[in-house]
């Protein structure tokens, strides 16, 4: 771009004007069927898009760069591109090239970015959040909006970039939104995680989302949430009706699990992102709509911890599990529903057609049938929802069945919806009828059989005849050569010319009465936006209903009970795994843990099941609260507030730290952070450093978690020197996994039983992997040598007193050292003041 704007044609110089305004977008650049890209935005996307780069010529010495994509088919390349984290500008031309005087006129419509996509996201059961961050000194407001489905909402996130970098990544946000003088360590990180950074200073909160704000009573909130609005005006060129209230979410009020533990028990995304094995979301998911789908995700990432809450939708799986006919009759009728939420976000863009208008009439004639089964008192919620008879009767009969994809095609009215579009019909389909009655005429006139009546945009109506009839061709006949093709010729004659006049008026004018009669129905729908989102949820959550009653009652899962400290979890099942297993079958295994045995010291040979038993008693937990019967013959257990796990070595997503580096640092997230109601899983402790290293970590922290935390645990280790702490730490119990061995082989049993394991089988498990004999022997001799010449290390198993650190007391302290005072307001000083005594009290 070394030249002057000035050297540049009229419509280079145009484009160039818009570029300058998006210089972090691929300028997407309408000129005629095509979107061109031009100087480095062609370069970007004939790399990404293997498209051939080609040259254009636009008033300068040197060629600018060029490539294209149809107009029709641009959808898939705009996914692809965002998908890889680019942000795309669509110029569209403003005025139709026939009626422009000079330059057509063209403007942005819409900036696709990673973080508002809508139609451009790939998988219709994902969610793809734009998240809004507001730096308060001591702290972040975060806003999370779901564009192409209108939920957002607000967290508070502790002031360190990690717990910024956990809450971005547990909810998928591919985009942040940021002031410009936000912290440049902070974004760096952020860029590293892959995470899209967008600037908007402008905060101010319009009128009209004012009532969609109300709940949000924290200056910082209100900061977020205003930037995260004029941030996605700006780039949705209008008015964001489908946004749904926001919504405040309290940690406290659900069960914590941290990014890493999510990814360990393999809630949502397979550990081996690569591979197609399933998760704890993908095997429940049984959901008959898009919807439910979604919502059952946000189920499982964040179980409840209100037990009242827990036990009423425990009261309505057993309704639908007893209930078989409503059921089966609730999802026949669900299966029949689109994604009610997208079609809304649509509708309310501009961007619908008639296809959506369609599946949105068919969603609402399956209403009156959904809610009639779920008409109990077990399903309250649904009594308050409108079913919006009314428009559905407007809607139903409007489309023909299979409407045009375009507006522009028309076609997509029923006959007798309009009588002004049927007068305009008929004028048209007369026409129609006139030309073959003409072409029936002119070849009895003529003789000549071969000849036919064509239309094109170029030449409208024609008549064409072949090469070697076009010699019988009369001057009497009125015909005018138009065209010579390689096996026929093309004439126009003034009768033809005078009924193609008459025919393109009466099409046009049927297109133009569809298109108004379109946008008012349209208009129509969205005087109704707020009653559609409201019954959208509640189709979303009978959905989810429906989809967990048929796995409880398919799989024979069981309803926990709820105790005070008790857990007790008889012959459960890793729900996956034992659906999956049927050669040889997946063997229950029991877990039971009271107030004066919370540890559960797990020993074992590896393969033998140590780390299934704990993921299972993880995923029971987690299946528990958030609603859903569990896989066991009974199911007794506290309502926890935290789930902590370290199992199997992850990579850091964060920054690439050596695995005994992330074991630690999960490892001290649940020291920190963990209560005396969570739950703790740690596998294998130590393994990442030297064998006394090792030893002395995990024999510190099960000390801490007797001593200072109290939390049930389940912890596996191959230090078996450690079993002997059950003699003075009194709520440590061992169990072992069961194996049977016999002429230097062995056979697991996977089987969990009491006391601590006699030995490790690291050689046996070694010959089962098919290392060479010579390897084996070497081994064997060298462990023999080693146990003969063994040191007696002295270790204290007494339980040594040891200091709860208080993270809340630290953490409160860090605030009050990273703020300056000089830099509050009184007002923002009183509202930290206020923060920090409500955190205070919460510990109480």
């Amino acid at each position: 771009m070394a030249e002057k704007t000035e050297t540049y044609t009229p419509m280079m110089q145009q484009y160039l004007k818009v570029k300058e305004n998006y210089p972090d977008a691929l300028v997407f650049y309408r000129i005629g069927d095509f979107y061109e890209m031009f100087f480095d935005d062609a370069k970007t996307a004939s790399r990404e898009l293997d498209l051939v780069l080609t040259g254009k010529n636009a008033g300068v010495k040197d060629r600018v760069p060029m490539c294209g994509v149809p107009h029709h088919a641009v959808g898939s390349y705009i996914q692809r591109l965002v998908q890889r984290g680019y942000k795309i500008a669509i110029v569209e031309q403003m005025q139709d090239p026939k009626e422009a005087v000079g330059l057509v006129e063209r403007d942005v419509i819409r900036v696709i970015t990673p973080g508002t996509v809508i139609d451009e996201i790939g998988d219709e059961k994902e969610s793809v959040y734009l998240a809004s961050v507001e730096d308060y000194g001591y702290g972040y407001s975060v806003v999370m909006a779901e564009v192409s489905t209108g939920e957002n909402f607000v967290e508070n996130v502790a002031h360190t970039s990690s717990a910024l970098a956990q809450n971005l990544l547990k909810n998928n946000a591919r985009e942040i939104v940021v002031r410009k003088d936000f912290d440049n360590r902070v974004i760096r990180m952020l860029r590293e995680m892959q995470i899209v950074i967008s600037y908007c200073d402008e905060t101010e909160i319009r009128d009209e989302y004012l009532p969609l704000c109300e709940n949000l009573s924290r200056d910082p909130d209100r900061l977020a949430y205003g930037r995260m609005l004029n941030y996605l005006e700006a780039t949705q060129k209008h008015m964001l009706a489908h946004l749904q209230t926001v919504s405040i979410e309290d940690e406290n009020s659900i069960l914590y699990m941290d990014f890493s533990t999510q990814q360990n028990l393999e809630l949502i995304e397979s550990l081996h992102r690569q591979s197609k094995g399933q998760t704890l979301w993908t095997f429940l998911d049984v959901c008959r709509s898009s919807m439910g789908s979604r919502l059952l995700k946000k189920w499982i990432e964040k179980p409840l911890v209100n037990q009242a809450e827990i036990e009423k939708r425990y009261d309505r799986l057993e309704y639908l599990k007893k209930h078989f006919m409503n059921r089966q009759n609730l999802r026949d009728h669900l299966g029949q529903i689109y994604d009610l939420q997208r079609l809304i976000t649509r509708i309310a863009m501009n961007s619908a057609n008639a296809i959506d208008c369609v599946r949105l009439s068919k969603t609402l004639n399956q209403v009156p049938e959904i809610l009639a089964a779920a008409d109990s008192t077990e399903f309250d919620f649904c009594r308050s929802v409108d079913p919006l008879s009314d428009l559905a009767k407007k809607l139903d009969g409007a489309f023909v069945e299979n409407p045009p994809v375009l507006t522009s095609e028309g076609g997509m009215f029923r006959d007798g919806y309009s009588k002004e579009l049927d007068e305009a019909r008929t004028i048209q389909r007369n026409g129609r009828e006139f030309i073959s009655r003409m072409e029936a005429e002119e070849r009895e006139r003529t003789g000549i059989k071969t000849l036919k009546i064509g239309y094109n945009k170029v030449f409208g109506y024609y008549i064409e005849i072949s090469k070697a009839a076009a010699a019988q061709v009369k001057e009497e006949w009125g015909y005018v050569r138009k065209q010579t093709l390689v096996g026929n010729e093309r004439f126009i004659s003034p009768q033809l010319k005078e009924k193609e006049d008459m025919i393109l008026h009466a099409e046009e004018n049927a297109i133009r009465i569809e298109k108004q009669l379109f946008a008012e129905l349209t208009a129509e729908i969205r005087k109704s936006l707020a009653k559609l989102q409201k019954l959208s949820i509640v189709l979303a959550e009978i959905d989810c209903y429906a989809a967990l009653a048929e796995i409880s009652s398919r799989y024979g899962y069981v309803r926990p009970e709820f105790t005070d400290d008790e857990l007790k979890i008889e012959s459960g099942r890793h729900p996956i795994l034992d659906e999956m297993m049927k050669d040889p079958k997946y063997v229950a295994n029991s877990v039971e843990m009271n107030k004066d045995e919370s540890i559960l010291l797990i020993t074992g040979p590896n393969m033998g099941g140590k780390s299934t038993y704990m993921r299972q008693t993880a995923l029971i937990i987690i299946m528990a609260q958030m609603g859903c019967y569990v896989p066991a013959k009974s199911c007794r257990m506290p309502v926890f507030d935290r789930i902590f796990t370290r199992i199997g070595a992850s990579d850091d997503i964060l920054s690439g730290q050596s695995t005994f580096m992330v074991e630690m640092t999960e490892a001290n997230r649940a020291l920190q952070e963990a209560t005396s109601h969570s739950l703790i899983l740690f596998d294998e402790i130590g393994r990442g450093t030297s064998t006394y290293d090792g030893m002395a970590l995990a024999q510190a922290m099960i000390e801490y978690i007797a001593a200072c935390i109290h939390a049930k645990t389940l912890f596996s280790t191959h230090y078996h020197e450690l079993t002997t702490l059950t003699d003075s730490i009194g709520c440590v119990r061992n169990v072992h996994v069961v194996v049977k061995e016999e002429n230097d082989k062995v056979t697991f049993l996977y089987k969990i039983r009491d006391g601590a394991a006699d030995r490790s089988y690291g050689i046996n498990v070694a010959r089962l992997a098919g290392l060479p004999d010579a390897v084996l022997e070497r081994a064997r001799g060298l462990q023999k040598e080693l146990e003969s010449k063994k040191r007696v290390v002295q270790q204290s198993y007494q339980l040594v007193e040891m200091k709860k650190e208080d993270p809340t007391a630290e953490d409160i302290l860090k605030k009050l050292r990273d703020v300056n005072p000089d830099d509050l307001s009184p007002r923002e000083a009183w509202m930290m003041l206020e923060d920090l005594a409500s955190e205070a009290k919460k510990k109480e």
